[in-house]
């Protein structure tokens, strides 16, 4: 795949900018679908509360399943066939649920499997989708390509809860759901007009016989464990989504019957909560190129430990105490897309095209799965200790990446090129002597 250099901005780079307009269409129809299908389980199928947990964990489980099988496949295969397909098949999922409503068929079992099926295919197209962004558009241009496609991800995150509200009291759960099957469809249709690519090879395999699944699982474990920067920032990852997660599980719980505050007020919060995470993917990539990326990363971790740990003092529903939780969201939720857009570019850049999707899949199963553990370490501590006391203990644990972070080398690096470069230079077998460099 050909990587066309344009001056100015991304967007006058086509194929990009196809690419940004099909994830920006698909990017708005999942926000809608995030809250249509839990109300289609509930208010058109009497879902019970188990079965309204099963349909959130059915959504994430098939990363722990397939991530790091898939990883292995994606390098072994052209990325934009994949996500073609992959869009191709989530469109006929979704699409079954509106259709078997309209037919008086649709059952609870039959929603289970397109959560999977739908699940599944996200699991491919999210390990597929990094793996092909750095061949699109180079890889200097990461920070810029990822800033502008989060961007999109945090508008939709935005205005896709209260689109679906307006959308589900004017039709139905079921039928809404219908437009995020089209988005799927339209975002597949723009796909095939992007540039071919073809599979990745190692310049030193190219005659050799492709090792095993799980060598090639291992391998990729193993670029992780080599390269102390990838290390350190994966570290840092896991112990995010653990602590984010643990005070997500609590976050509403605690907003209601600790704060006392009112359903309406709770939307206000939400949305500008929202409008930070906005605010810092429209900033990300000014950040990096200001501080440096070792400080970006660092710096982006404190906001959320600091946002939290103002919100756990929060008392009552006074207009004070609303605008404390509407700004401590704010500030929780600016640094995680920072963190995001800073994370991913640099994982792009120190990797090889070759086992892009191994590491992929190998960061995002380990981020997954701490995102499932740490509902039930917030449920746990709410539980044990109190609504308060969770959100406290889940805040001081968030200062952890970024402590981490602080005293890693990755605090070091300034800019993607020198981190890319270090990491084409043979690393050393000591974990040890990594680390003292």
């Amino acid at each position: 795949m050909a990587v066309t250099a344009k001056p100015g901005s991304l967007f006058r780079h086509r194929s990009f900018f196809l690419l940004w307009s099909s994830q920006s269409v698909s990017f708005l129809g999942t926000q809608i679908t995030y809250v249509a299908l839990p109300l289609t389980a509930v208010l058109v199928l009497d879902a019970t509360a188990m079965e309204s947990g099963l349909v959130g964990a059915l959504e994430k489980l098939p990363f722990l399943l397939f991530g790091l099988f898939v990883g292995v496949f994606v390098d072994r295969r052209a990325r934009r066939p994949i996500l073609i397909w992959t869009n191709a098949v989530r469109f006929a999922a979704l699409a079954w649920i509106p259709f078997a409503y309209m037919l008086d068929m649709l059952t609870m079992e039959q929603l289970f499997l397109v959560v999977f099926v739908v699940g599944t295919m996200t699991v491919f197209f999210e390990i597929a989708y990094p793996s092909y962004v750095p061949g699109l558009v180079g890889r200097e241009r990461l920070m810029e390509a990822n800033g502008k496609l989060q961007v999109s991800e945090s508008v939709a995150e935005v205005a896709g809860p209260g689109t679906a509200g307006v959308l589900i009291s004017a039709l139905s759960a079921p039928v809404v759901i219908l437009l995020d099957a089209v988005s799927y469809a339209v975002s597949a249709l723009t796909l095939l007009k992007l540039p071919a690519d073809a599979a990745p090879h190692a310049p030193a395999d190219a005659d050799r016989k492709a090792p095993s699944v799980w060598a090639s699982v291992r391998e990729g474990f193993s670029v992780i464990k080599q390269h102390a920067l990838l290390r350190w920032c994966t570290v840092a990852a896991v112990f995010t989504s653990l602590f984010f997660s643990a005070v997500m599980a609590v976050y509403f719980l605690f907003l209601i019957r600790e704060a006392k505050v009112g359903a309406a007020e709770i939307g206000v919060i939400t949305a500008i909560g929202s409008a930070g995470a906005l605010c810092g993917a429209l900033v990300a990539d000014r950040l990096t190129l200001r501080l440096g990326v070792g400080p970006t990363l660092v710096l982006s971790l404190t906001f959320p430990a600091l946002g939290y740990l103002v919100l756990a003092s929060v008392h009552g529903s006074s207009f004070g105490a609303i605008a404390t939780a509407a700004v401590a969201s704010f500030v929780a939720l600016f640094g995680i897309p920072v963190f995001d857009v800073t994370v991913i570019s640099f994982r792009q850049a120190v990797t090889p095209d070759h086992l892009l999707g191994r590491v992929n899949a190998t960061v995002r199963t380990f981020a997954w799965g701490a995102l499932s553990v740490g509902s039930l370490l917030g449920g746990a501590l709410g539980s044990a200790l109190g609504l308060r006391q969770a959100v406290l203990v889940s805040a001081i644990g968030l200062f952890v990446p970024s402590v981490i972070l602080l005293l890693s080398p990755a605090r070091g690096v300034r800019r993607l090129d020198e981190a890319a470069q270090a990491a084409a230079e043979p690393q050393s077998p000591q974990p040890s002597l990594q680390l003292d460099q």
